[in-house]
């Protein structure tokens, strides 16, 4: 059996934590990890048993395969650190985990023989341990290097993800399709669930309340498409529903019903007659509507 590469973790925030812990359980051997702060990688050291490094460029002299888990924000600077450090070495395999970033952002270090790239895996992470969880089946989009695809590709595999092949040209595309799918789908159940809570003692039970129907919408998506797991007014063609709608809703939340139904519209396909569809694209079009 090959043996596998050891892995130094250069923050361990929220994805870097769960990394660790989840490759250390993979079999991988986890040299070292860092954190901003001291208090935060002992901490994580103690409970993991993971040893900490005081600085990024011992860590990472450590390594095969080193991932920069960092905010995109302070990667430059990281970057800037390993390479000042002059412990990078030829064979090494350095990826960051930024999605809307590809791989050439680590291009400088290449003059040291080390191969780089990306792996952002395409999930959720809140907390740590939900993290741990959710690795199984996630996509994870890789570019980079032959080398560094390779090694990043393993890791993805391992850790019970699959792999998706992005250009770097297209990463900020691909992180703009993460951003809808999830930061902006909790902005809108938090919209939802504002309404819901007029008929709720508290918000957190709107928010119960909801989330079934989330979960069913979810599960018809996942077994029958977008387009076929429409549902509601606006693919049944009732005019009269979605302007009742726009009469009742507060004039907050207007824009956005607007916005979404006119997406929803054009998804609805022949399902409904020409007329339905020009009267239902007059009403989500009016800036007057009748209140």
């Amino acid at each position: 059996m090959e043996q596998k590469p050891t892995i130094v973790i250069l923050g361990v925030g929220r994805l870097g934590s769960a990394l660790a812990s989840v490759l250390a359980t993979a079999g991988y051997k986890v040299a070292a990890v860092t954190a901003r702060r001291r208090t935060t990688v002992e901490a994580f050291s103690l409970a993991t048993g993971i040893p900490a490094a005081l600085n990024n460029v011992d860590a990472a002299a450590q390594g095969d395969v080193v991932l920069l888990t960092v905010p995109d924000r302070t990667l430059p600077a990281v970057l800037d650190e390993l390479m000042a450090g002059q412990r990078l070495r030829r064979g090494q395999v350095l990826l960051h985990t930024s999605g809307a970033l590809s791989g050439e952002v680590l291009a400088p270090a290449r003059r040291f023989g080390v191969a780089v790239g990306s792996m952002h895996p395409l999930q959720s992470f809140a907390e740590m341990e939900t993290a741990r969880q959710n690795f199984s089946g996630t996509a994870f989009a890789i570019d980079g290097d032959p080398a560094a695809v390779d090694a990043a590709g393993c890791l993805a595999v391992d850790l019970g993800g699959r792999v998706l092949s992005v250009p770097p040209q297209e990463r900020v595309l691909y992180h703009a399709a993460a951003c809808m799918a999830s930061n902006y789908l909790v902005v809108l159940l938090n919209m939802a669930e504002r309404l819901m809570s007029r008929w709720t003692d508290e918000q957190q039970d709107a928010l119960a309340a909801l989330l079934p129907l989330v979960a069913g919408t979810l599960r018809n998506v996942g077994q029958r498409g977008t387009a076929e797991a429409l549902t509601g007014p606006i693919v049944r063609g009732d005019v009269a529903t979605v302007a009742r709608h726009l009469q009742a809703l507060p004039a907050e939340f207007l824009t956005v019903y607007q916005c979404l139904g006119k997406a929803a519209l054009a998804l609805t396909g022949n399902r409904i007659t020409p007329e339905e569809r020009r009267q239902i694209a007059s009403l989500l079009a009016s800036n007057d509507v009748n209140r």
